[in-house]
């Protein structure tokens, strides 16, 4: 996999992931740019490697970010994303922004598709820089839950 280019500044894009103290965060994938200021905000940051099985512990995370730049089964990553993320957590999926999707790498309307088949919902999109761009995925609130708000 190449590097995106041009990403944003760390001070721009990482309170806006919406790292909490005392939940773990996961980064998924091999781009570390982040990695220091999530550490810092989450008080750990575990990295793996993008490859399913994901090798992390069920139900753990309260931010993942996941950097699919590169052909992965987008089902299984879904799947294995929310099963990886605390259910009050969320999910952050980076792919290449269209203009430079390179052969066999996930775009963003598949990548969408497959995410929106675990249940979970999108609720914001992020651009990381020139080439990448974000996406949050939540668990769906229940009707229950949004009538007490």
């Amino acid at each position: 996999m190449n590097a995106p280019r041009g990403m944003r500044a760390a001070q721009e894009v990482v309170p806006k992931l919406g790292a909490k103290a005392g939940m773990p965060a996961l980064r998924v994938g091999g781009v570390a740019t982040y990695d220091r200021p999530i550490e810092h905000l989450a008080g750990q940051l575990d990295v793996i490697e993008l490859a399913l099985p994901l090798r992390a512990k069920p139900g753990r995370y309260g931010l993942v970010l996941c950097f699919a730049l590169d052909e992965v089964d987008l089902v299984r990553l879904g799947g294995e994303l929310v099963r990886v993320a605390h259910p009050d957590g969320a999910v952050w999926v980076v792919v290449w922004k269209k203009a430079q999707l390179p052969a066999g790498a996930p775009g963003w309307d598949d990548t969408q598709e497959a995410i929106l088949r675990t249940g979970w919902v999108d609720n914001k999109v992020l651009s990381l820089g020139e080439e990448v761009y974000a996406t949050r995925y939540v668990r769906r609130r229940r009707a229950a839950a949004r009538q007490r708000n």
